[in-house]
């Protein structure tokens, strides 16, 4: 009997350690993820670590609850971040995900960030050396009100160039996430030439009931279950072993 003692127990060990691998691997950030080097500058960049899919066209999140339609021509892809924020990245004619790729002249991109995130949200940065105007208004869409930031920079780098930058960034927030569009161009005219898409692509923003993904529990109920199903029958032969008497 107690051959099959020391099984039972065998096996609650290793259904335990079972558990644990798979609470760690769920919680554990996505391996094999793409960096992404974003940010207007050399001077603000951040890494974004997640996964990257490539989108155009409608792109819909029913993660946020989030629907819009990107310009045509435009392309690029979303990236989710093991910390629960999305990210859209589209530029005329695709956006290269590589990392370490340069960063298309004129760019639209997308942030949902969790209320609820310890990560920051992501907010438009300004290239050091430029000297920025700032004008703000608001905007209504779809029953949504945004609050609009256009910044227009002007400067040098670092070998005495003239330089600039022109954006501009509509935010909203919902019960549970912030939501920023933004657009950038390297210069005025090119800022000109799209911002029309840019708006438009505004204009088709809609923002619903976001679906809410179940929450994976510290420890699965089914498991549980057979763990304290083999504990009871190990406890069971341990009672028997006991009884049985010794000359046997």
């Amino acid at each position: 009997m107690k051959p099959i003692l020391l099984l039972g127990l065998i096996a609650v060990v290793f259904v335990t350690s079972m558990i644990f691998a798979t609470q760690a691997s769920a919680q554990s950030p996505v391996q094999g993820g793409q960096g992404y080097q974003g940010g207007n500058g050399t001077g603000s960049q951040h890494q974004f670590q997640g996964t990257h899919t490539p989108v155009n066209g409608t792109y819909t999140n029913s993660n946020f609850g989030v629907q819009i339609t990107l310009p045509d021509g435009w392309s690029g892809f979303e990236m989710k971040s093991t910390s629960g924020s999305t990210r859209v990245m589209i530029a005329p004619g695709g956006y290269q995900s590589t990392q370490g790729a340069p960063r298309p002249p004129i760019t639209i991109s997308m942030s949902m960030t969790p209320i609820s995130s310890t990560t920051s949200q992501y907010t438009m940065r300004t290239m050091q050396g430029l000297t920025c105007t700032n004008s703000t208004s608001t905007n209504t869409v779809n029953g949504l009100n945004l609050n609009v930031l256009t910044k227009d920079c002007t400067g040098t780098d670092s070998n005495e160039n003239p330089i600039e930058m022109k954006s501009k960034a509509e935010t909203t927030q919902t019960g549970s996430a912030n939501i920023m569009l933004s657009y950038r161009a390297n210069s005025s005219s090119g800022y000109d030439s799209q911002v029309a898409a840019f708006d438009s692509m505004v204009n088709t923003l809609q923002i619903s009931s976001p679906s809410q993904a179940p929450a994976v529990p510290e420890f699965p109920v089914s498991i549980i279950g057979l763990v304290v199903a083999i504990m009871v029958g190990a406890v069971v032969v341990l009672g028997r072993v006991k009884m049985i008497p010794s000359n046997i």
